[in-house]
């Protein structure tokens, strides 16, 4: 019996200790193709009229931090519904507790530059946000 043992637990231990193969896995996922601009990087967003922004952050309301804007990018983008199908959704329902994206929509109006400024916070708190996001957006 110990010598099926010592040999078994060997070949647990090797293949716990293994790392994965890197470059072997489904290439990453491409951002789907709906039509919406995303923020990508530090640099500003770049639109034409018409298009529509989505803004999308963590957050967790059940520790009462939410986001808040401080610049909305009026009159330049206007708040908009998003897409009629929404992402898909993970398959297990979310846990309670458990962080979830926030999203919001903005259609370009007109032409110009504006920001979007948001900051993440607890509304009955008098110090400093604890995250600050700031957009910069050109609208062609």
């Amino acid at each position: 019996m110990r010598s099926l043992l010592l040999p078994g637990l060997c070949v647990l231990l090797s293949a716990c200790a293994s790392s994965p193969a890197t470059g072997s896995g489904p290439p990453p996922a491409a951002p789907p193709d709906d039509g919406l601009v995303r923020p990508e990087g530090k640099g500003p967003v770049s639109m034409r009229v018409g298009q529509v922004l989505e803004i999308a952050l963590m957050a967790n309301a059940s520790t009462g931090y939410q986001w808040e804007f401080t610049s909305d990018g009026a009159p330049v983008l206007s708040r908009t519904t998003g897409p009629a199908t929404p992402p898909p959704m993970d398959t297990q329902p979310p846990m309670p507790g458990a962080p979830s994206m926030a999203r919001w929509w903005f259609r370009a109006d007109k032409a110009g530059e504006t920001k979007v400024r948001m900051v993440y916070r607890r509304s009955w708190e008098t110090v400093p946000p604890v995250e600050v996001v700031e957009y910069v957006v050109l609208v062609k």
